[in-house]
């Protein structure tokens, strides 16, 4: 499954449900940008990936590569301050390596 799959999965599965235009306004994009993620045509920047993962409620190894429907609401550890160095190590590197992708970032 691809980040933009996850992307649009997560979103759709929040109650109350969140638009593409609702997102865009967390980042201060267009929805047109957010269907863009959703479409797999850019990435998000690296620097929106927490505010992506708090917004749409998803620990971060499901957003860069869960597959499968993403863990509950409730089940997730959204505070990246809460992982030991080795964790957030991990979690950035995952970030870089995801973005390290050919990919056209947005």
């Amino acid at each position: 499954m691809t980040l933009g799959k996850r992307i649009k999965i997560a979103r759709e599965r929040l109650r109350p449900k969140v638009s593409q235009k609702k997102l865009g306004e967390v980042f201060d994009i267009s929805d047109k940008a957010v269907s863009a993620w959703e479409r797999d045509e850019t990435i998000p920047e690296p620097d929106k990936m927490p505010t992506l993962r708090r917004s749409l409620q998803v620990p971060y190894w499901w957003l860069l590569e869960g597959s499968g429907p993403p863990p509950p609401p409730d089940d997730v550890d959204v505070r990246l301050d809460g992982l030991n160095a080795a964790e957030r190590a991990a979690v950035k590197a995952m970030i870089e390596a995801f973005h390290s992708r050919k990919v056209r970032v947005a």
